[in-house]
Order: structure tokens, then C-alpha cells, then sequence
């Protein structure tokens, strides 16, 4: 992560974490929202647009949960 500058959680694996995210292909991308959720998952490379709308919509979610309390 240092040699790339990678400043997210970034994992590969062929074993375990694959049969428990049931990941069938790699690249495999995903949006966890704050609870730990899996919000959005890609199989691919996904668009750069429809990971800013993801990223966009669950932003605007957690911004209206946190003034609605």
C-alpha cells in the first residue's frame, strides 16, 4: 500500500476473504458504508461516473441520517 500510495483498504486474496465476500472475479470493487455494510459492488472495473453517483448518493444518506438526529 506504501509502494503505491494507497491510502484505502485494499486486499488480495485467493482463499478465504474470496468464499466470504463471494467474490467471483478479480477486480472486485466495493462501497462499505460507516456500519460495515456492503453498499455497491462491482465485478470489473467499474466507471469512474458510477462510482462518484455511488459515492454521491451514500454521502448525501449519511448526511441527512446525521441532521435528522
Amino acid at each position: 500500500m506504501k509502494e503505491h500510495n494507497i491510502n484505502w483498504r485494499s486486499f488480495d486474496d485467493e482463499g478465504a476473504l474470496n468464499r466470504q465476500w463471494n467474490m467471483p472475479a478479480t477486480p472486485t470493487f466495493f462501497i462499505i458504508d460507516r456500519t460495515g455494510t456492503i453498499r455497491h459492488k462491482w465485478i470489473g472495473k467499474p466507471s469512474e461516473n458510477s462510482i462518484d453517483k455511488a459515492l454521491d448518493k451514500l454521502i448525501l444518506e449519511t448526511e441527512q441520517a446525521a441532521s435528522a438526529n
